[in-house]
């Protein structure tokens, strides 16, 4: 009895510092991608605004011109609509601007034989998650600039619910079509 105690106890010790071991290897592993793939590296961001210039990720934001007297909301919503509109054509261009220069990259590599696919998408996905991030932050902020009028003026902001899932779904399905554009580029 007392042998199986004492290898019992030896098991169960070991089995936890195997646990334990383990644990702190994938806590290592998950902070390494999160902080490779999910946070903007600084050096990366610095040579990305480099590359395409401060004005590429942000300069998004066109001021709505201020308040006038009308109290309709149709009038509101056709003031702010030609911003929504100019931020969400100027995200596409430079979102094209940026699989343009990821392709291009790409060939370059290929044809010197020298393909280095992680850092290569690293770069276009942080080059991507700045680009979202500003215009993200111009498009909030005009939406909030919009929603704030519409209550000053003791209006209905139903809208802005919508035009925010708008937004977002846009948004999802131009990630989609830009990662399905960039598997057919990259199958050739």
């Amino acid at each position: 009895m007392k042998g199986n105690t004492k290898l019992t106890k030896h098991l169960k010790k070991r089995s936890l510092i195997i646990i334990a071991v383990t644990l702190i290897i994938l806590l290592t592993a998950g902070a390494y991608v999160y902080f490779t793939y999910f946070t903007l590296n600084p050096l990366l961001e610095s040579q990305l605004r480099s590359q395409f210039g401060d004005e590429f990720f942000d300069d998004f934001a066109e001021e709505p011109e201020p308040e006038n007297d009308s109290e309709l909301l149709d009038d509101i919503i056709e003031k702010y609509e030609p911003h929504f509109e100019t931020l969400e054509n100027r995200a596409l261009e430079r979102l094209e601007e940026l699989f343009t220069a990821a392709v291009e990259e790409y060939n370059q590599q290929r044809k010197t034989g020298r393909v280095d696919r992680f850092q290569l998408t690293n770069k276009y996905i942080q080059a991507g998650q700045l680009l979202e991030n500003r215009v993200n932050d111009s498009f909030y902020s005009l939406l909030t600039r919009m929603e704030n009028e519409l209550n000053r003026k003791g209006l209905p902001t139903d809208i802005i619910s919508e035009i925010e899932a708008a937004y977002i779904e846009a948004k999802d399905k131009k990630k989609e079509e830009l990662f399905e554009r960039l598997r057919d580029t990259l199958k050739r």
